[in-house]
């Protein structure tokens, strides 16, 4: 750091100033790089979680044949919630700590990856309540009336909930995924000018 020398400085300046003679400003850990690095940890967390719970529902719940087996799995692995969720969450726990927003609670950041992994687990509950309904009514009324005629109107009912479930589970991810994009562009800004108004010393 360039200073003019006084003559007339005291002694404690004069200390300051050849203690400061060995430091130069250097370019800190942006916070940025924090931040990603707090996304990457949670994410991959949630992929671990989400790699543990496919394994149980394709092992424990799952008793159907090898490909039955491997459709769930292919089904759960194009909807990656949990570690969409996940990636929300980290937008409030970088606003937290890095941006020292001490309001902000557990409730709060949990919170939209709460509605979002609620309304996606909810909206498929209802369609698959809808597939079993529509097939056990129909099937009372087989059972009744001794025509078995209706199995392709049911097959047929049980696909149009399934692409009903399917076209909202794509609609629900593509939704939180600009959701998180919209939030880490903003906070990628703020951070850009937090890291602008730091200054750091560092030794030659």
């Amino acid at each position: 750091i360039r200073r003019t020398i006084n003559n007339h400085e005291t002694k404690e300046q004069r200390q300051t100033r050849l203690a400061r003679a060995h430091l130069h400003e250097c370019p800190p850990k942006s916070l940025n790089s924090t931040a990603s690095a707090i996304t990457v940890a949670m994410v991959s967390v949630a992929l671990g979680f989400a790699c543990c719970e496919n394994l149980i529902y394709i092992f424990f719940y799952n008793k159907g044949p090898l490909s039955t087996e491997i459709a769930v799995l292919l089904s759960r692995s194009l909807f990656p919630v949990h570690p969409l969720c996940a990636a929300i969450q980290s937008i409030n726990v970088c606003k937290q700590k890095l941006e020292n927003q001490k309001s902000l609670g557990l409730g709060r950041i949990i919170f939209p990856a709460i509605i979002l992994h609620g309304s996606y687990d909810f909206q498929i509950m209802v369609f698959n309540m809808l597939s079993t309904i529509n097939g056990d009514g129909d099937e009372n009324n087989n059972n009744g009336d001794g025509d078995g005629d209706n199995d392709d109107e049911i097959d047929t009912m049980s696909m149009i909930y399934g692409l009903c479930a399917f076209a909202m589970s794509i609609s629900f991810v593509i939704g939180g995924a600009i959701y998180y994009v919209r939030g880490s562009r903003a906070q990628k800004a703020r951070l850009e000018h937090l890291d602008a108004s730091r200054t750091f010393l560092c030794v030659v």
